[in-house]
């Protein structure tokens, strides 16, 4: 699977700060520089079993398992009990494929050149000594992120923790070695969407949250998989690519929320295409572990956005850190914030207020709005910074 890089965003420029241009690697946001500087099943992971393999006949869990052990022993070629239709053969392979992904030595490649299939060969792309040594990397990897969790973490706290640290732990990347896989991601650091997914998956694993891949395309009509995860009997998406865009200007610590336990709803058809093999999945309908509604970052009125953004600012300059953002209840008060914020200048004049009352050294900011999702996000730009 390739998740293709989108084109290019160039933002509008409202400052005399310099500009920035956003590319996007599997995401969609606009940037501009400012300022004059479903339905409730049980969570216990021990009892889960995915909503991918529950939907699939007698017949095809049969075969999934079949295919699913030979992955992992590396079997040459699975042999089937009797001929079954080559597109049942692809249909299966591909899910495990998908699903599978702790056995991230499989090929996607599927070959099966007869109308039906007997024996299907099996392809793995390292030796079984080469992905027992990086299985065993990754493992530790995983369990050391897993480690840092504080004490009485939350599932929510857990999912928001494990988001963060791949998106500011990776860089979205077609080219490097290993970019479809958790390992890529979590290990070396670079991966493509499926890599995202899969290092979500892993982590929530390990950590016995319940969860499946989903595949299917962006708007633009490339390849794209995310995650569904299960939070307090609810089923939410989560998609780490699409937190993590490509940024001309150099911000490490960049990460967003936006589509952080999202619904259905929120992307599907807009953003997120779904595979029909995922067809008839559990909706994602709930909205009360969303990222913004659990970090209570929701406001009604732009006044109040106002306010939490000052806020924001404040405690950000600070400490020297650089993100804040809220996310508005509708399309109305979204818009009226945007205008309060941004077209009155009210961001500039919090920056000059705060830098004046505490110290702080904020030269600018860059805006982020998500236009359907109804979220203002702003990076603070410091005088130390280098201005490219």
């Amino acid at each position: 699977m390739i998740c293709k890089m989108k084109k290019k965003i160039i933002p509008f420029i409202l400052c005399a700060a310099a500009a920035a241009v956003y590319a996007a690697g599997c995401t969609r946001v606009s940037e501009e520089a400012v300022g004059d500087r479903g339905e409730a099943v049980s969570t216990s992971f021990a009892d889960f079993v995915s909503p991918v393999y529950e939907s699939l006949s007698d017949e095809e869990k049969a075969l999934y398992d079949k295919v699913k052990d030979a992955a992992a022993n590396f079997a040459d070629y699975v042999e089937f009990d009797e001929p079954i239709p080559r597109e049942l053969a692809r249909k299966i392979y591909k899910l495990v494929y998908d699903q599978e992904r702790k056995y991230f030595w499989l090929s996607n490649i599927f070959y099966a050149p007869d109308s039906e299939v007997s024996i299907l060969k099996i392809s793995y792309i390292y030796s079984k000594e080469d992905a027992e040594m990086k299985k065993a990397e990754l493992d530790v990897t995983a369990e050391g992120i897993i480690g840092e969790l504080p004490d009485g973490a939350t599932d929510f706290d857990r999912i928001v923790y494990f988001h963060d640290r791949i998106v500011t732990g990776c860089d979205f990347a077609q080219k490097r070695e290993h970019v479809n896989s958790a390992y890529g991601v979590l290990v070396n650091g670079y991966g493509q969407c499926e890599g995202y997914a899969a290092a979500m998956s892993l982590l929530c694993d390990k950590s016995g949250i319940p969860n499946y891949t989903v595949c299917g395309t962006n708007e633009n009509g490339d390849t794209h998989a995310w995650n569904k995860v299960l939070l307090n009997g609810q089923w939410y998406n989560a998609d780490c690519t699409w937190d993590d865009p490509i940024l001309t200007r150099n911000d490490p610590d960049f990460v967003r929320h936006d589509y952080l336990l999202v619904t259905d709803e929120e992307i599907e058809g807009i953003t997120h295409f779904t595979d029909e093999l995922y067809a008839g999945m559990p909706p994602c309908t709930a909205e009360s572990e969303n990222y913004f509604a659990g970090r209570k970052l929701v406001y009604y009125s732009a006044s109040d956005a106002a306010d939490a953004m000052r806020e924001q600012i404040k405690a950000a300059g600070l400490l020297g850190k650089r993100e804040a953002e809220l996310r508005m209840s509708e399309e109305g008060a979204y818009f009226s914030a945007l205008a309060r914020l941004f077209d009155s200048g009210e961001i500039k004049e919090m920056i000059e207020d705060i830098n004046g009352e505490y110290g702080t050294k904020i030269r600018s900011a860059y805006k982020h709005n998500n236009d359907t999702l109804f979220i203002v996000h702003i990076s603070l730009i410091y005088e130390s910074d280098v201005m490219e």
